[in-house]
């Protein structure tokens, strides 16, 4: 299971060094400063400050390619559009037997310099927020087109809320991920697999607190932090996420539905992955299970649950269903 998501541009993607990136956006990158060379050349030679102003269609490349690729697609984008500004005005030269203005050559260098190095240190700046991991790259930091943090922003906020829950419990995490999401994505596209996102994104936004965050964690999976919240509770917010989803219009015959496996913080549990692997066999117990439903795991915290049709899975794999409140 890849911890790429698919954009919601319904479009293909292209893999990067840095990350995929939708084939919209590449084009426009490659494209953008060939048109500028193109209306350059047009240009008469004496067309003074509008020559200047074609080539800001070369910042299109450095901040698209930026976010992509961080500090390597600021590189690739000032040396693509430099290479282009020479090429276009020695062409000129040569057309209109006039020497080349290497003086306008060095003003739009230095202009795409300056964004690229704005643009580059802005990423970096992001990047190095995530001091415990050092490295993930933007596509890890960003969790897809719908305007979600990653894995890498996930797993940093995990392991702080983590920290702060040895003091002051109680913390329960979700893993939630759409019920056949690749299968789906082969008969139907990216397109619709993104819309069947945006779908479980607007529930989470309607339902989630403030002071709690959510995020892409893996392929077609979404990761949420519930501060101050037992398990009974995040049982609840999770009956109400897979609901409101289910009775939404889906993108393809049927419904869009989801898996949860829920887990809670234990003073037991040395480190957050622990925390996560709980609920990732409580995920691939709902999972098994056929899906549209929510699985608890439950270790040693010390809460009694009695919420009747709440599915429990204990560390020895029993699985258990309330069926009455005591």
């Amino acid at each position: 299971m890849t911890e790429r998501a698919p954009g919601t541009s319904g479009g293909r993607r292209v893999a990067l060094p840095g990350g995929e990136m939708p084939s919209g956006a590449f084009l426009l990158s490659a494209l953008a400063p060939v048109v500028a060379a193109v209306l350059r050349v047009a240009l008469p030679p004496d067309a003074g400050t509008y020559t200047l102003l074609i080539w800001l269609l070369g910042l299109f490349p450095v901040f698209l390619l930026t976010r992509y690729m961080g500090w390597r697609g600021a590189l690739v984008a000032l040396v693509w559009t430099g290479l282009l500004v020479v090429l276009s005005e020695l062409t000129v030269g040569v057309l209109t037997q006039h020497p080349t203005d290497f003086r306008l050559v060095g003003a739009v260098t230095v202009i795409i310099a300056a964004a690229a190095l704005g643009a580059g240190v802005n990423e970096q700046w992001w990047w190095r927020g995530m001091p415990e991991k050092g490295t993930g790259t933007p596509a890890q930091l960003r969790g897809g087109d719908e305007g979600l943090p990653g894995r890498a922003v996930m797993e940093y906020f995990l392991s702080k809320v983590f920290a702060g829950a040895r003091r002051e419990p109680p913390l329960s995490i979700v893993l939630l991920e759409v019920d056949r999401f690749q299968e789906y994505g082969q008969l139907y596209g990216s397109g619709a697999v993104a819309q069947a996102m945006e779908t479980v994104v607007g529930s989470l936004r309607k339902h989630t607190r403030a002071m709690n965050v959510f995020g892409r964690y893996e392929h077609g999976g979404i990761l949420v932090l519930l501060q101050g919240e037992g398990l009974e509770g995040c049982h609840a917010f999770t009956q109400r996420i897979l609901e409101e989803t289910a009775s939404t219009a889906a993108p393809w015959k049927g419904r869009v539905t989801l898996s949860a496996g829920i887990a809670g913080f234990e003073p037991s549990i040395e480190n957050p992955e622990t925390l996560i692997g709980h609920a990732r066999r409580a995920l691939d117990t709902a999972q098994s299970m056929g899906g549209n439903c929510s699985v608890i795991f439950k270790g040693n915290v010390d809460e009694t649950l009695v919420t009747p049709g709440m599915i429990v899975l204990h560390p020895d794999g029993q699985v258990k269903e309330i069926h009455r409140a005591f």
